[in-house]
C-alpha cells in the first residue's frame, strides 16, 4: 500500500479479512510469511511497527468507567504525547468526531455509535502513518460515516495510508483509491474500485467482481 492510499479490503464472511488485520497489527503470529508496516517486520520489531499504526478492531473495547477524554489522554501517553500539546490534540479529535459534549461522560453510558467514534478518535490521535480500521462504519449514522470518509481522504492526502475492511461495497467504491477482494485467505482481485483486475485478467467494478467471484448476488 503506497502513501496516500485508502485501501478497502472486502470479501465474504470468513474470507480472512480480520485475520489479515490481526497479522498486520501483531495480534496474531504468522505461521508462514512476514508482515511489514512502513518497512518494519511486525513479528521481529512489534513495538516499533505498532508505533506507526492507528488501529480500530471490529469490536473496540473502551475502559467502561473512563470518559472519552480520559481514554484519549491515556492513548496519547502510550504514544509519548503529554502536556498542552496532547490536550490540544484531544480537543481537536473530540471536535472532529462530534464528541465534545460527551467528553466527560463515562464510556459505559455512551451509545454504540458514540463509543465507535471514541475508538476512531483514539486511532487518529497520534497522527499515525498507517490507519488500520476493521469495519469502522458499523454503528455510525450517515453523518458520521460521511465525516469519517472525509477524514480518511484528508489523512491519506497528507501522506499517510489507510486500510479498512467493509461489507459496504458502494462505500468502498466511493472512498477507496484501491480495493482488494479476499476469498478463502487469498487476494483474488486488486485495483481501482471501479476497475479491479482478477487473477484471470478479468476487469470490472468492485461490486461486479465481488458477486462474480464470491458466488453471485443473493437470491430474492
Amino acid at each position: 500500500m503506497p502513501k496516500g492510499a485508502v485501501f478497502a479490503l472486502v470479501g465474504p464472511n470468513g474470507a480472512g479479512k480480520t485475520t489479515a488485520i490481526g497479522l498486520l497489527t501483531g495480534l496474531l503470529a504468522p505461521t508462514a510469511g512476514r508482515a511489514f508496516v512502513c518497512g518494519i517486520d511486525v513479528a521481529r520489531d512489534p513495538v516499533r511497527a505498532k508505533a506507526k499504526l492507528g488501529f480500530v478492531p471490529d469490536r473496540p473495547y473502551l475502559w467502561p468507567r473512563w470518559t472519552p477524554r480520559e481514554t484519549l489522554r491515556f492513548v496519547g501517553a502510550v504514544f509519548g504525547r503529554r502536556g498542552a500539546e496532547l490536550e490540544e490534540r484531544i480537543d481537536m479529535e473530540l471536535a472532529a468526531f462530534d464528541l465534545t459534549e460527551f467528553s466527560g461522560q463515562r464510556n459505559e453510558t455512551l451509545s454504540h455509535g458514540t463509543r465507535q467514534r471514541v475508538a476512531l478518535a483514539q486511532a487518529f490521535l497520534h497522527d499515525p502513518e498507517v490507519l488500520v480500521l476493521d469495519e469502522p462504519m458499523v454503528g455510525l449514522d450517515p453523518l458520521a460515516q460521511r465525516g469519517l470518509s472525509e477524514r480518511l481522504r484528508a489523512h491519506a492526502a497528507a501522506g499517510a495510508a489507510a486500510l479498512l475492511t467493509t461489507h459496504q461495497l458502494a462505500l468502498a467504491e466511493e472512498i477507496a483509491t484501491e480495493a482488494g477482494l479476499l476469498i478463502e485467505g487469498r487476494l483474488v482481485a486488486r485495483g481501482a474500485p471501479r476497475n479491479l483486475e482478477t487473477d484471470s485478467g478479468r476487469t470490472g467494478t468492485l461490486s461486479d467482481v465481488f458477486f462474480d467471484l464470491a458466488g453471485g448476488p443473493p437470491k430474492p
